[in-house]
């Protein structure tokens, strides 16, 4: 048993957040792109890990649902993402797909796009330190052609039991707390 473990308290977190200028100092060179993501809870599950793990900006394109899109999805997206993750996280919404890929071109990114492929290379991955867009897509299409086509590489989760895929937010989960790891190493 581990008596000596003592739960920190709400306010004990609140008083430890970082500083903006703190916040800046240990920031991820990563962007999340949302690609066609149809479920507002899960951008705001997005905004609320990316806001955790303190990555760059989260990108939207196509039919994903931003704040400000509609009430609906607005209050949808500031529910799951609580604690003021969508007011902390930079983010900006594309169009379409080509506007994204040249923003990305212009910026540097290197592409990682993370979807049940042939050919994919499986999780985790070795990833060198430097600007990455992470491509997660659509929950039941997945990331879309065009992204699968222009990203540098294309990484799978492994997925072994009955159920043959995982939530887009779960999925991100588990991508940015191993780059997290390999960031901080």
């Amino acid at each position: 048993m581990h008596k000596d473990i003592k739960r920190k308290s709400t306010s004990d977190l609140i008083i430890s957040r970082p500083t903006e200028k703190g916040r800046e100092k240990n920031k991820l060179p990563i962007t999340i792109l949302l690609d066609n993501v149809r479920s507002a809870r899960n951008v705001g599950l997005i905004f609320r890990l990316a806001d955790c793990v303190n990555v760059n900006e989260i990108w939207m394109c196509g039919i994903t649902p931003y704040p400000g899109f509609t009430e609906h999805a607005t209050n949808q997206i500031n529910k799951t993402g609580v604690g003021g993750s969508v007011e902390t996280v930079p983010w900006r919404y594309f169009k379409n797909e080509m506007d994204v890929a040249k923003e990305a071109k212009d910026k540097g990114y290197y592409v990682v796009s993370y979807e049940q492929a042939e050919g994919s290379k499986k999780w985790p991955i070795k990833i060198k330190k430097r600007k990455l867009l992470l491509v997660f897509g659509h929950e039941i299409k997945g990331v879309s052609d065009y992204f699968l086509e222009n990203s540098d590489e294309v990484v799978e989760l492994p997925v072994r039991g009955i159920t043959n895929s995982l939530n887009i937010a779960l999925c991100a989960s588990a991508v940015l707390y191993e780059m997290l790891n390999q960031f901080d190493s």
